[in-house]
């Protein structure tokens, strides 16, 4: 590790550490400083995903000499953002990504704190502001996660087919699916890469304040829908407080905002129905094979009716946040 990223000094510690579903996450201990790892694992399946994190590192790179504040990437001896190393037993050689430690608290999936919320909200301003566009466009044809409607009837025969018990709570949610699918409305809008996935998760409150981490999944996005989605994400669609509060974090940055309609958050639901299917897709794959299922009955259900919670809440999305008057 220390020769592929061109680091100096000896390791002291290393250990595995609570991170993401999808990729491995440990900390590395030296005598010149600590370090996060990250191990890549691919987990969608992508066949260009490293093409992806080139894109991520750029506009990570980019963020953090605007000031945005992020834990430091730390290249590769050739400046890359991924090197192979070997893992220790010698059995693999595995893709790997490192970023200098940060002491800092997690944020939990609760609605935020108004302060976090404003900081959160002129992040993503100075974020839209660099107006990065895509260096291979074609890489996000197929990658925006915007899954609709005409999905579900195929979701819902493979269920049943599979002989899931959830398969008719997803036959019922199929009208919610297509109130959500109304909302995506795609008027000609510029965009501009960026984070991709603002969430709690991606969150960190260290000693000098809040940091943005977790730049794998850089995105086209239009960037008034991409403020919306950060709005209720923060409030965990629940609190217009703190939505609200993304917002006028926004503009005192020198964001532009048009008025909230519903539209706004289209993407937002069209990525809920993505997650919903790639739950399903994944608990279905594993029943076929006979091992224990990724996602259980109350883990769907639960998704299930939180998208009805997001679509009404979608729907009426100016009179909610004019609901704090």
């Amino acid at each position: 590790m220390l020769a592929a990223f061109g680091l100096s000094g000896e390791v002291s510690a290393y250990a595995e550490v609570a991170g993401g579903w999808s990729n491995r996450v440990l900390r590395l201990s030296t005598t010149r400083g600590d370090y996060a790892v990250k191990e890549l694992r691919n987990a969608w399946g992508e066949p260009r995903w490293l093409e992806w994190l080139d894109e991520g590192w750029r506009v990570e790179l980019a963020a953090v000499a605007a000031g945005i504040a992020a834990p430091a990437p730390v290249p590769t001896r050739a400046g890359d953002c991924v090197a192979y190393v070997e893992r220790r037993d010698g059995s693999a050689t595995v893709p790997v990504r490192l970023h200098r430690w940060v002491d800092a608290a997690r944020v939990p999936r609760e609605p935020v704190t108004p302060e976090l919320a404003l900081w959160l909200g002129r992040t993503l301003a100075a974020q839209h502001a660099l107006a990065l566009q895509p260096l291979r466009p074609e890489l996000y044809a197929d990658r925006l996660g915007l899954t609709t409607a005409a999905v579900w009837p195929d979701l819902v025969e493979r269920s049943r087919a599979a002989d899931a018990v959830w398969g008719d709570a997803l036959a019922d949610a199929e009208p919610w699916a297509r109130r959500a699918t109304e909302l995506l409305v795609d008027d000609g809008a510029s965009t501009v890469l960026a984070h991709g996935d603002i969430d709690q998760k991606n969150l960190l409150v260290g000693a000098d304040g809040p940091l943005l981490i977790d730049w794998d999944v850089v995105l086209p996005v239009v960037p008034s829908q991409d403020v919306a989605h950060a709005a209720v994400t923060m409030a965990s669609w629940r609190d217009p407080e703190v939505a609200a509060a993304v917002l006028r974090g926004y503009r005192a940055a020198g964001g532009e905002l048009t008025a909230p309609s519903p539209t706004d958050l289209g993407p937002a639901l069209a990525s809920r129905l993505g997650w919903i299917r790639f739950t399903v897709d994944r608990a279905v794959a594993a029943r076929a094979a006979g091992v224990p299922p990724l996602a259980d009955e109350a883990g769907i259900q639960d998704l299930l009716t939180d998208l009805a919670r997001r679509v009404t809440l979608a729907e009426s999305w100016p009179t909610w946040l004019r609901s704090l008057r």
